[in-house]
């Protein structure tokens, strides 16, 4: 697990979204001290709308394009200090902030003999399923692989998305190594053997410095391959904006991004990112009992875990030797490599589709049901190969309006929602769903929402640009219980509008992740 330090202004706010679980940013504009804070930064990163005399003003002063599509740039902090009184004049800054160092908090364990080294792979129940061929890819975002190592030797279906550089078994640059043989490491007579051995391979060296910049090109490399399973065994306490919006746009682009929960339960564990984030699938560490590590961090935002102690890896530099690892950083790729697996042999779904089925098919151990420590319990590939196919959720992200408007996250906006649809909500995963409605001229649009628990409905109107808070909201409906929510709002004026509708976990929930049926209908509006 590596710690991510990245500088941000996070606001922890139940609003309007009535769950704690939500990650929102204020001040997407630095000012004051955030604004020196900024220009002492080596580093920063500039988010633009799709103004194109911003973009030549950026490039003009040193800034670099790291990600067309989230219109990210890089450049020294000082130079984007200047810049943000002029982008803001221009109407052209969605946000700016540091670029900070990652550093490992990787957990070794000392080298032992046992016959049971691989009980990872039957704790998981990958010895009662047979793998798949090359299928669904794995794109492992960490430092690079090296694939001179006998587990990667001559392996088939191993590229490279970038050069690799490796300088040794020791210290955190051979860490990608270790990650990677633990998800897919080739059955060669040598060495160990992941957990899906035939699997195509990606993999992106992120570099010594592990800044958040490194990771988001990862993420766009991985995103311009194809689709994947993207792990990410790195982060730490603080989140990036940047960072959060990569995430989100791998999602929007079909893949599922798996993050480490992290190493901290014992050293006061602090919320970690990018595993908090909502819409990554979060994994802790079990121990050969099946309990949590007692250094697995815990939390609302642990979806599962998978072995994460005394996990063996071949001695690169003596062919008859092994040593142990442990660390969350050596569960999630476990998850990952059963996420493509699941996918491989189950076909197209939809990305939150295959979380669930992780999530929701997991052995539950501990506490019956879940808990922050183990989330849903110890994955099991097996009963997630047969477990039937959760719900399909729509328009995934769209927790904000920012997510659904055109240059917002995405260039083009999401399209107006159906008159009838069902979708699903999580506490920590999808906390709220925003879809935008549209009300035509003289008409009264009217929102019934029918949920199997508590939900909570809201309109805002077409200028609001968050649904957090009451600002531009038009109507509210809360009641407790499951009876149905109706929200309505008339349009007098002689053209349609488009209306942000908001649907969230409500006061008196008692299911983490609801699902909920929307119908929208249209009468006259009264003068």
């Amino acid at each position: 697990m590596k710690v991510l330090v990245l500088a941000a202004v996070l606001v922890v706010s139940a609003g309007a979204a009535s769950s704690a679980s939500a990650v929102t940013f204020a001040a997407a504009v630095p000012s004051g001290r955030a604004l020196s804070q900024l220009a002492k930064a080596d580093d920063a990163l500039v988010a633009l709308t799709g103004d194109e005399r911003a973009a030549r003003l950026v490039r003009a002063r040193g800034g670099r394009l790291i990600s067309p599509e989230l219109r990210l740039w890089k450049l020294s902090g000082g130079a984007a200090a200047r810049l943000v009184p002029e982008l803001q004049r221009l109407g052209a800054l969605r946000y700016a902030e540091p670029s900070r160092r990652r550093d490992s908090l990787v957990r070794f364990v000392d080298p032992l003999s046992s016959p049971a080294l691989s009980y990872h792979l039957r704790a998981v129940g990958a010895d009662r399923a047979e793998p798949p061929g090359k299928g669904f890819p794995i794109t492992i975002l960490d430092s690079g692989i090296d694939l001179g190592h006998p587990d990667f030797a001559a392996r088939a279906d191993t590229v490279a998305l970038n050069s690799q550089l490796v300088s040794g078994p020791d210290g955190d640059d051979y860490h990608g190594t270790e990650v990677a043989s633990i998800a897919a490491a080739a059955v060669n007579g040598v060495g160990g053997e992941g957990v899906y051995p035939l699997a195509l391979l990606r993999t992106y060296d992120v570099r010594d410095e592990l800044d958040d910049d490194s990771v988001i090109q990862g993420i766009e490399a991985a995103l311009a391959a194809g689709p994947s399973v993207i792990n990410l065994s790195l982060g730490g306490p603080e989140p990036s904006r940047s960072l959060h919006e990569a995430t989100l746009r791998a999602l929007a682009a079909g893949s599922l991004v798996v993050a480490s929960a992290g190493n901290e339960r014992d050293s006061g564990n602090p919320t970690l990112y990018p595993a908090a984030f909502s819409h990554v699938l979060t994994v802790g560490a079990s121990t050969r009992g099946d309990a949590s590590t007692d250094f697995s961090s815990s939390g609302p935002a642990v979806d599962l875990t998978a072995p994460g102690e005394e996990l063996p890896f071949q001695d690169p530099l003596d062919p008859a030797g092994h040593y142990l690892i442990a660390g969350t950083s050596f569960s999630a790729p476990l998850v990952s490599a059963a996420a493509a697996w699941v996918r491989t042999v189950r076909g197209a779904m939809t990305v939150g589709q295959l979380a669930d089925l992780l999530r929701l098919s997991a052995r539950d151990v501990g506490p019956a049901g879940y808990d922050e420590q183990t989330g849903y319990g110890v994955l099991d590939i097996p009963a997630a190969l047969t477990a039937p196919l959760p719900p399909r959720d729509v328009q995934e992200p769209n927790d904000e309006i920012s997510h659904v408007v055109a240059g917002g996250l995405f260039p083009r906006a999401k399209p107006l929602v159906a008159a009838r649809f069902n979708a699903v909500l999580d506490e920590t995963e999808d906390p709220r769903d925003v879809y935008r409605v549209s009300v035509p001229a003289g008409r009264k649009l009217t929102v019934k929402v029918s949920s199997d628990d508590d939900v909570r409905v809201a309109l805002f109107g077409p200028t609001a640009r968050t649904v957090v808070g009451s600002s531009g909201r038009l109507a509210v409906a809360d009641r407790a219980g499951t009876l149905p929510e109706t929200v309505a709002s008339a349009n007098r004026t002689s053209r349609s509008r488009v209306l942000f509708l908001a649907i969230s976990p409500g006061r008196a929930r008692t299911n983490a992740n609801p699902s909920y049926r929307v119908e929208l209908t249209t009468a006259r509006a009264q003068r």
